[in-house]
């Protein structure tokens, strides 16, 4: 095509400019449906949105975390819904449906016990009487027991001879590197419990959908 050719075209086809083939238009469509739509209907069972009577798994972790815990764990979600998506393009029998789902349940539950594990023995929670709260931190599961809390627990080490709350000096004290792999792990067993409940979830629904399509075909 010549360029006076091009040139006639596009004047007599301007809507075709700036447009993009129809595949890559449906890909940006479930990119965008599944990396924020279903951020926005999680926020509540994330974290991101605060719900009466209602106290997330988010809570559990400490705030220098949770920054970082709550993307990671809004993207984990989000691959699950494309897997699950997947799968109910799947013809796979009761059978299959079934053996997955027992996989998925021993994985999900697994990986709570593994994170609770983690968070009993690696984080500390101090009570502040001033914000009527606690704070939360990921120091990993050692003592060194070394001066000056040679005979304190964790929590009091802190509060009564360290006296700090910043974050830093008690790193320092306890040790960064078990600090950072707590935190490490933390993350990871929070990551990986939200997707594997999740898939269950979206087992349980893709069971639901086919008993209903079986229903009405019989």
């Amino acid at each position: 095509m010549t360029t006076d050719n091009r040139a006639a075209y596009e004047s007599a086809h301007p809507r075709n400019m700036g447009r993009v083939p129809r595949f890559t238009a449906t890909w940006l469509r479930y990119v965008l449906g599944f990396s924020v739509s279903v951020a926005v209907g999680l926020a509540p069972y994330l974290g991101k949105v605060k719900v009466p009577l209602f106290t997330p798994m988010l809570s559990l972790i400490p705030e220098s975390l949770q920054d970082i815990a709550l993307p990671l764990s809004s993207t984990s979600m989000g691959i699950v819904a494309v897997v699950v998506q997947w799968y109910s393009s799947q013809k796979l029998s009761p059978l299959q449906t079934h053996r997955l789902f027992v996989r998925i349940a021993t994985a999900c539950v697994i990986t709570l016990l593994v994170f609770s594990a983690i968070e009993v023995l690696c984080v500390v929670r101090i009570d502040v009487p001033a914000v009527d709260g606690t704070v939360t931190f990921a120091i990993g599961p050692i003592h060194p027991h070394k001066p000056p809390c040679e005979t304190d627990s964790k929590a009091e080490c802190i509060t009564k001879k360290l006296q700090t709350l910043d974050e830093t000096k008690i790193e320092s004290y306890f040790g960064e590197v078990q600090g950072n792999v707590a935190k490490l792990l933390l993350v990871i067993a929070y990551s990986a419990f939200m997707s594997f409940f999740g898939t269950m979830v979206g087992l349980a629904v893709l069971t639901r959908e086919a008993s209903k399509m079986s229903s009405n075909s019989a």
